[in-house]
């Protein structure tokens, strides 16, 4: 069975990868609450990749739960580094 672009899903299932990279940009942009973007733009990536069905995996939601997971790195880091004397 061919599969076919992720582009010719129909209806909200063809958001779900652009918005999890959109909620993993706007992430990094707001300074407070990032943790609910982060938390929103993975479980978005995670629906899309889960519920593609006969369609390729969306490169926008694998994208989007990359640079979520890497803002959360990034304050956990922070978090930490804030923490020792």
């Amino acid at each position: 069975m061919k599969q076919l672009p992720a582009k010719d899903r129909p209806g909200v299932q063809a958001w779900l990868g652009p918005l999890s990279l959109g909620l993993g940009t706007v992430s990094w942009i707001v300074p407070g609450g990032n943790l609910v973007f982060v938390v929103a733009a993975c479980v978005c990536g995670v629906v899309s990749i889960a519920t593609r069905k006969w369609y390729s995996v969306d490169w926008t939601a694998v994208a989007g739960i990359c640079v979520a997971l890497a803002q959360a790195l990034l304050s956990l880091l922070l978090l930490a580094a804030s923490m020792h004397p």
